[in-house]
């Protein structure tokens, strides 16, 4: 069965055997990677419009998809919202995850900034220390997420040559020199630091209105439409985990998300429905 379809059956499934009955029930805790908070804050809003039954109350700092994910084992969240899948040992702990989307995964720089495309091939350059400076002549400045971070892994996966590339970055770096924590950390370093550049799923940008632009890729620009059409590849997707029992409360805004009205402002927001072509 194809994965969308398992999904919408899955929601079938917990809107008839439990939603319905669920009483009005306390605020659902809810974090985890700052790159989509903002974006499923605003489609929450837009589905309690009709079911204010269920609110969430978002924590803040973001804790990661990692730290919300822990943070559901001790029950100090109800929701984490994560840009990677399970882990076979975070499964085990009995939480459940719901794939949701997926944005485009982009190298950033500020909005009013000549640069506006890369080759991946210039982009490892970057990283590697091979090339140091813009095509203006202006100093090149990398902004690293920490080297076991999903990113980071995720912009290794590029290539073999980025996969080394960032390895190199790391290796070179200096020590008490500033490093990206999280993914709000490094679009307000991007937006200070004069050339600077790095890597975020685009809906962050989108749905805060940061001053930012992401740079076309090998010649496509890091859109919705270009991921849909398989044009674009890199992306960060998005998960729903939580602990089983949870799941019911949160069964109408995942049905909502699958409707007309939810996929066209998931789009808007910077979010595929499609999953990726396997």
């Amino acid at each position: 069965m194809h994965a969308q379809t398992k999904w919408c059956s899955w929601v079938v499934a917990i809107l008839m055997l439990g939603s319905a009955s669920i009483p009005q029930a306390a605020p659902l805790r809810v974090s985890g990677t700052g790159a989509v908070i903002s974006t499923v804050r605003q489609l929450a809003e837009i589905h309690q419009k009709e079911h204010p039954e269920l609110e969430l109350r978002f924590i803040t700092p973001p804790m990661g998809s990692s730290g919300s994910i822990k943070a559901l084992t001790t029950d100090q969240l109800d929701l984490a919202l994560t840009g990677r899948p399970l882990k076979k040992e975070e499964a085990d702990k009995g939480l459940v995850q719901t794939w949701i989307g997926r944005s485009p995964f982009a190298f950033v720089v500020q909005r009013d900034s000549a640069l506006s495309a890369i080759t991946l091939v210039q982009a490892a350059d970057l990283y590697a220390g091979r090339q140091t400076t813009w095509p203006d002549g202006s100093k090149a400045r990398i902004i690293l997420r920490p080297l076991q971070d999903a990113d980071t892994t995720l912009l290794q996966s590029l290539s073999p040559k980025m996969h080394e590339a960032v390895k190199s970055a790391h290796q070179r770096r200096q020590p008490g020199s500033a490093m990206a924590d999280s993914d709000l950390d490094l679009v307000e370093m991007v937006e200070k630091v004069p050339g600077a550049m790095g890597s975020v799923a685009m809906t962050l940008i989108i749905a805060e209105k940061r001053p930012l632009k992401g740079l076309t890729l090998d010649g496509v620009e890091p859109t919705v439409a270009a991921l849909e059409q398989n044009r674009y590849a890199p992306f960060k997707p998005l998960y729903f985990v939580t602990r089983q029992e949870t799941m019911p409360q949160l069964a109408g805004l995942i049905a909502f998300l699958g409707t007309d009205t939810g996929r066209t402002r998931m789009h808007a927001l910077g979010l595929s429905t499609t999953h990726p072509m396997p």
